[in-house]
């Protein structure tokens, strides 16, 4: 049986490109390399030449059989003697990776590699691109020399832990320890709930039957229609809406000339179009989810439409639950004409919010501490990040994939790891998990998972030596 590791998180190294930060932020040993070599007299040159290469490289039956368009191959000498080198090839807008690399006994005793290293910082300085991934392993000694030229770490992880002790990170907060909230302290959670809303509200199950009884709630009849928008991702949630619902409702992307029209602040970005919108004479309602804490000082959201939905289960360790907003509806009524009523399910709601309701402010600290960490972490990378209405507060971190990682394919290895994630191909975006309960570890975990599949070598696999080979 073949042993797969590399399942942990673990550090990587980039070497900033920035002679200045560069220069200032190597350790003393990777300059004293640089120092040596360039006493010896070692001289770089620009090379499609991988015969040269091939001198070189410890194992000439795995390097690359040609160089392409975007990558560069630098060779050193010394005296006329090849003694090292180094092909890097770029992985993101910003960032280079340090692809094959070698010296000979010549070159290792001059240190040929640490100047080249410093050649490559050269040559892109001033340059858009920002770093050179020197590189990870998991070998100790080889981790130890990437590291030696390390000016900024990141996390990475090449493969999924094994199923049976993988972690499991959703979009929403809740796990099995947050089941129990009977002990603690009440709160008059109703009142408190309408006078966040400024409006009566209805408790529902969740937000998919939230949002359904809305629809229903405006007597829509058969053949009707209802116009949708959303601030990002409006084609995914139409798709998602046809699914939900289409076998209720006639829906139409963008059509002022609905019936109705059904507005969603998606992903924590407000729709711009609701305010014109609102103006128009047609029942509309706003969907809430991923808006419940954007800023009211700057965007009402949920005080335009003639109901609003909100998804508990989005912002707090809650399993499920989720509010009608614009007006009470009895218990009757539910039963009879939203057909969801659950008095038991109702109870744990509330029970549930007396508990997480007043750390509101705690858990948003949480979210926005993990919001930044993304922020650092794939603004190292050149990833495009896309922020929040009041630049605060969501349940979900949004970046935009680039030519190279489409947001489909982020997702999916996103999904090898149990994390689970929404995408809009269309608009190229994708939304994380950023929730109250995501530990910083976690971050780094699912940060990870996509840095992973970024470095070129994270499929390669070591032969099993025990096998004899054909």
């Amino acid at each position: 049986m073949q042993y797969i590791g590399k399942d942990i998180v673990t550090r990587g190294s980039l070497l900033h490109l920035n002679r200045d930060i560069a220069w200032k932020e190597l350790r003393s040993r990777a300059k004293q390399g640089i120092r040596k070599a360039r006493k010896a007299g070692i001289r770089v040159e620009e090379s499609r030449d991988l015969s040269q290469m091939e001198k070189l490289w410890y194992d000439p039956e795995t390097l690359t059989r040609e160089l392409s368009e975007e990558q560069t191959l630098y060779l050193a000498y010394l005296e006329g003697e090849l003694v090292g080198g180094i092909i890097i090839t770029p992985v993101t807008p910003n960032t280079l990776f340090y692809h094959y690399g070698g010296t000979n006994e010549k070159g290792r005793a001059i240190e040929a590699n640490a100047y080249l290293f410093w050649h490559v910082v050269e040559q892109f300085h001033d340059s858009p691109f920002e770093y050179l991934d020197v590189g990870v392993s998991y070998r100790s000694e080889l981790q130890h020399f990437f590291q030696k030229y390390c000016t900024q770490p990141y996390p990475i992880l090449f493969n999924p832990p094994p199923e049976n002790v993988r972690p499991r990170i959703e979009l929403t907060p809740f796990s099995l320890t947050d089941d129990n909230v009977l002990d603690e302290p009440v709160v008059a959670i109703n009142t408190r709930l309408s006078e966040f809303f400024e409006a009566d509200f209805t408790f529902m199950p969740s937000w998919p039957f939230a949002l359904q009884s809305a629809l229903r709630a405006l007597n829509l009849e058969s053949g009707q229609t209802v116009g949708v928008w959303a601030s990002v991702g409006e084609e995914s949630y139409f798709e998602e809406m046809k699914r939900l619902f289409g076998a209720q409702f006639k829906f139409e992307m963008r059509n002022p000339d609905a019936d109705a029209y059904l507005v969603a602040h998606r992903w924590g970005i407000a729709c711009p179009e609701v305010e014109i919108l609102a103006l128009e004479e047609k029942p509309m309602i706003e969907d809430c989810r991923d808006s419940l804490e954007i800023n009211k000082q700057e965007f009402q959201s949920g005080s335009y439409g003639n109901f609003a939905v909100y998804d508990f289960a989005r912002w707090f360790p809650m399993q499920f639950g989720a509010a009608l907003v614009g007006n009470y509806f009895p218990d009757q009524e539910v039963w009879d004409r939203f057909h969801c009523l659950d008095v038991g399910k109702r109870n744990a709601v509330r029970e549930a919010l007396q508990l997480h309701w007043p750390n509101r402010g705690q858990y948003a600290v949480t979210r926005q501490n993990n919001a930044k960490r993304f922020s650092e972490l794939f603004g190292q990378l050149g990833f495009q990040t896309l922020r929040t209405h009041d630049q605060k507060d969501a349940p979900v971190f949004l970046i935009h994939g680039n030519e190279q990682y489409n947001v489909e394919a982020i997702h999916k290895r996103l999904a090898n790891f149990d994390i689970r994630s929404e995408f809009d191909p269309k608009d190229n975006l994708i939304a994380l998990p950023c929730h109250c309960r995501l530990k910083s570890s976690f971050v780094d975990y699912i940060f990870g998972a996509v840095r992973g599949m970024i470095n070129p070598c994270h499929t390669y696999v070591r032969e099993d030596p025990t096998l004899e080979k054909e």
